[in-house]
């Protein structure tokens, strides 16, 4: 068995190499959107336009777990050089594509790689830094990830204005190095995987059937087809048939790819849900605000996206303020728990005010709720991890990471059916794909009748937010954070 975890102390180079994947993986989810209308026109295939978008989040869910439990077994320095490969052949395919088709099947394999990238990178961090400080470094994650969201869409456009939208994906064969040459030597300080177990493939097989199909109609409801529709449906069919089957056979399994011991597990369960609510609800929000600052108050695109700068610095300050508090204290409720009920008083109030509020003032309200969810970010991976063995550790970041995954997707989905819907009753016109934000024609033209439809639409969209964010505090306050026992991090310890 690998001898115990060096404290991160002494290991700064790898730390930021390991910051640098996270950086990778995080990017390539926010760098190609606004590099489409240039894609398009190059490739044509706009009726393909969203899967270059959702085909790296399908990819990336579906490859999480797995991807986590072979960093177990095999090791994280050995994960991160292959996720690394698929990163870059990804890249290279996409940066080469000569079709929409060729340029979806890259984004696919981006995505698995940039699942590793990730899911490692969070799981090497954990297992260095030891259960005392995992809190405190996943502040620097919440950093990552708000750079990441700032940088991608103007990164992305700038590279297809001055150069060539190829070149956001040749970048990435350099940055890719640059991970490999910092980060993957230290990572000989982990040791090698426990190497006992397998991966089962027919589970695995079933797990991204299911996760693909779900995910897959929550993409085309309300968008390409309409929800009740025969290939949503099938879709949905497909996702519980298959879903069924992976949670029987996990539950006969010896060494399951998601342990169902996890969700009766004091700490684990309900930090699961805890973070599936939290991420769901909160970043649902932040997607779908670009189009209440459009269509609801006639902004332009580039002045919608400034208006969501604060929240992401705040959210990035108060993971670190929390974190940082959790690390020092060891109190994880501390910190936590009143960020919570600041942050679903702040969207009730949001929701009671939505149709006067301006949109600057809604821009700062959304940075308060942002910052009192950053402690939430920082510990709730934290406390899972604590009590799981450490054989376990890579699979636990892998399940969490789809939590976040799946809650953001079935929320955003839920969310943007709701405000068309009100819409459309109040007897407004609104198609559901303008929700997706730009500055299209349809959105700079829409009557202030339709305008004030929407933004009333916004008010039961905060309070929806509202009422997960006041769950997710209720989940975490049942967590009962536990360190795994020492005969656990030493020995492997069953799956379920």
């Amino acid at each position: 068995m690998p001898a115990p975890s060096p404290a991160l102390a002494g290991h700064s180079r790898l730390l930021t190499g390991l910051l640098l994947a996270l950086f990778l993986g995080a990017l390539e989810q926010t760098i190609v959107a606004t590099a489409l209308p240039a894609i398009v026109r190059d490739l044509a295939g706009f009726d393909l336009l969203g899967w270059a978008l959702s085909a790296y989040l399908l990819a990336t869910a579906a490859a999480t777990p797995v991807i986590g439990k072979l960093s177990d077994l095999h090791g994280r320095r050995a994960l991160l050089r292959a996720c690394m490969a698929l990163f870059a052949l990804g890249s290279a395919i996409c940066a080469l594509a000569p079709d929409m088709r060729t340029l979806i099947g890259g984004r696919a394999v981006q995505g698995i790689g940039g699942a590793g990238l990730i899911v490692v990178a969070q799981a090497a961090v954990a297992q260095l830094a030891g259960p005392a400080q995992r809190s405190r470094y996943a502040g620097y994650f919440a950093l990552v990830w708000a750079a990441a969201g700032l940088i991608g869409p103007l990164l992305g456009g700038a590279l297809s204005d001055w150069l060539h939208w190829r070149a956001i994906f040749w970048i990435n064969l350099p940055l890719g190095a640059l991970v490999l040459w910092i980060g993957a030597p230290g990572l000989r300080a982990l040791g090698p995987g426990h190497g006992e177990g397998r991966i089962d493939l027919a589970a695995t097989a079933l797990f991204a059937v299911a996760t693909g199909a779900f995910l897959l109609a929550l993409s085309w409801g309300g968008a390409r087809h309409p929800w009740l529709s025969a290939p949503v449906l099938a879709a949905l069919a497909v996702a519980l048939a298959t879903g069924a089957v992976f949670f029987a056979r996990q539950r006969r399994s010896a060494d399951p790819l998601l342990a169902p011991a996890w969700l009766r597990d004091p700490a684990i369960g309900p930090a699961l849900a805890a973070s599936l609510l939290l991420y769901g609800f909160y970043i649902a929000v932040a997607v779908l605000m670009p189009a209440y600052w459009q269509l609801g108050h006639g902004l332009r695109s580039t002045v919608s996206g400034a208006l969501l700068v604060p929240a992401l610095i705040a959210g990035a300050a108060g993971a670190l303020i929390g974190g940082r508090a959790a690390a020092r204290s060891g109190d994880y409720k501390r910190p936590v728990l009143p960020g919570l009920a600041i942050a679903a008083l702040t969207l009730t109030l949001m929701g009671a005010l939505a149709s006067q509020l301006s949109a600057w003032s809604v821009s700062a309200l959304l940075a308060l709720v942002a910052f009192g969810i950053g402690p939430c970010t920082a510990t709730v991976n934290a406390v899972a991890q604590n009590a799981a063995p450490a054989r376990q550790l890579g699979a636990l970041t892998g399940a969490m990471a789809l939590s976040r995954t799946l809650g953001t997707a079935v929320v955003v989905a839920a969310g943007s059916a709701m405000i068309v819907a009100h819409v459309r009753l109040g007897g407004g016109a609104l198609a559901g794909g303008l929700l997706a934000g730009g500055e299209s024609a349809a959105a700079q033209t829409l009557p202030e009748t339709t305008r004030a439809l929407l933004r009333d639409a916004y008010a039961e969209l905060f309070f929806f937010a509202a009422a997960g964010i006041a769950l997710a505090l209720l989940c975490y306050a049942w967590i009962r954070p536990r360190t795994a026992h020492a005969a656990e991090l030493a020995e492997p310890a069953p799956g379920a």
